[in-house]
């Protein structure tokens, strides 16, 4: 997708959380915390034009799926366009509205959520829905990493999940913190 075309979006779209897609560096930086030796299944909140999505689905092995939750009708079309991998889905939807899409077998055995989702726009109980959601379809031990501009989801997700450590990326435009939290137990 053009960058004219992102801004287009950004501008348009109050849950496009950047101006411009996330840096190659931020990516990698992230994606340092998944397991790509092993069968995995992802999920990705807020793929936007695809640039986490593409990366992942280099690094899986042929057994996992990744399941992209975009709310943007504009991303969603161009996901569909121009991933073309049977790993891969794309659901039109909310991320608090994840377990709606998902498979049953599914729910309780997502190994990482992956989420760009600006959480800081997000109303209070809409943001305590995605978290509750994530936490729902995470297996024990299973990792959700969120990328944010701020802090501001430091308590929210110790709330949720009782956890979390920290990163920062700062070659990266917005400059980003790095979350890391894990799903101990029910």
């Amino acid at each position: 997708m053009g960058t004219l075309k992102f801004i287009k979006n950004f501008i348009k779209d109050r849950d496009v959380a950047s101006i411009t897609p996330t840096s190659n560096r931020c990516v990698v930086k992230v994606c340092n915390h998944i397991d790509f030796t092993k069968d995995i299944i992802i999920v990705e909140y807020g793929p936007g034009d695809g640039v986490f999505s593409r990366y992942l689905l280099n690094k899986m092995t042929p057994g996992s799926r990744l399941i992209m939750i975009e709310a943007n009708e504009d991303f969603v079309r161009h996901l569909k366009e121009t991933i073309n991998d049977s790993r891969a889905m794309v659901h039109n939807v909310l991320a608090g509205d994840v377990l709606d899409v998902l498979a049953p077998e599914d729910i309780g055995n997502v190994d990482y959520v992956l989420s760009g989702i600006p959480f800081s726009f997000l109303k209070p109980v809409r943001k305590m829905k995605v978290l509750e959601s994530t936490k729902t379809l995470l297996k024990t031990g299973g990792k959700f990493l969120a990328y944010q501009t701020s802090g501001h989801l430091k308590k929210p997700l110790m709330r949720v999940f009782g956890n979390l450590e920290t990163e920062r990326e700062i070659l990266n435009i917005p400059p980003y913190l790095i979350y890391e939290v894990e799903k101990n137990g029910a």
